[in-house]
């Protein structure tokens, strides 16, 4: 075996038990490898504390994981900027804000500021969704050919690709988009990308509540209000 493919197997342990696998059948299950691999795989984790077993759950990421996830963190220098002024955001609509950047084909959460209202969104910091099926991911894409915009779209089957096009058309000249209830039922919100010092998007900032909270004449007054937030990340940065 060589070193990549090794190495491949590895990860793919680790991704499997991030997924919530606790056990040794169903991390084979979404793995794929035989079970006297998983087996050997794991046990080299646990000796570097990668993985870990906790009795009466099962297998779990390790304290190294951990580690490295609050190192990763602080070696980010955009959310450490982003934070201050996203919570000031999130004062002033009273509503959930959350930070983005792209992860191939997704969108990462890279910070969540949750709002005021008596509501509780379900998204966490470290979710990966589709980029065309979230209003952060939609303006992650607003430079990207329309050769791209096709791609990322036909891969969510639920979207209407000619809808969703002239949708992203009309994002890519005012620089700003909308979920509209594209990924989870009543789910609403308002982005727009933060741009460096370049004009290359590198993150997008948005404001999201549920319907009666946003509705259309609403999630249009928000648009520069998150533009004028967007801009002084980009100070901040640049």
């Amino acid at each position: 075996m060589s070193n990549n493919q090794a190495l491949n197997k590895a990860i793919a342990v680790i991704d499997a038990v991030a997924n919530g696998n606790c056990q040794l059948k169903s991390i084979c299950t979404e793995t794929g490898l035989p079970k006297s691999t998983v087996h050997r795989i794991l046990q080299g984790l646990i000796e570097a504390r990668y993985i870990r077993e906790v009795k009466g759950i099962g297998i779990v990421l390790g304290t190294k994981m951990i580690q490295l996830g609050n190192r990763a963190q602080k070696d980010m220098p955009l959310k450490e900027i982003a934070h201050p002024i996203l919570c000031k955001l999130a004062e002033e609509t009273k509503d959930t804000v959350h930070l983005g950047i792209k992860d191939e084909d997704h969108i990462f959460y890279l910070d969540k500021i949750s709002g005021y209202r008596a509501i509780e969104l379900r998204s966490r910091i470290g979710d990966r969704l589709p980029l065309a099926a979230t209003g952060i991911g939609k303006s992650l894409m607003i430079d990207m050919p329309k050769t791209e915009w096709l791609r990322l779209i036909r891969k969510e089957t639920h979207l209407d690709v000619n809808a969703m096009i002239e949708r992203m058309e009309s994002y890519s000249k005012y620089d700003y988009s909308f979920d509209l209830e594209d990924n989870e039922e009543l789910v609403r919100c308002v982005a727009v990308p933060v741009r460096n010092k370049y004009q290359n998007i590198i993150a997008a900032i948005s404001v999201t509540s549920i319907k009666p909270y946003m509705p259309d004449e609403r999630m249009e007054e928000l648009i520069p209000l998150l533009q004028q937030y967007s801009q002084l990340i980009s100070q901040k940065l640049n």
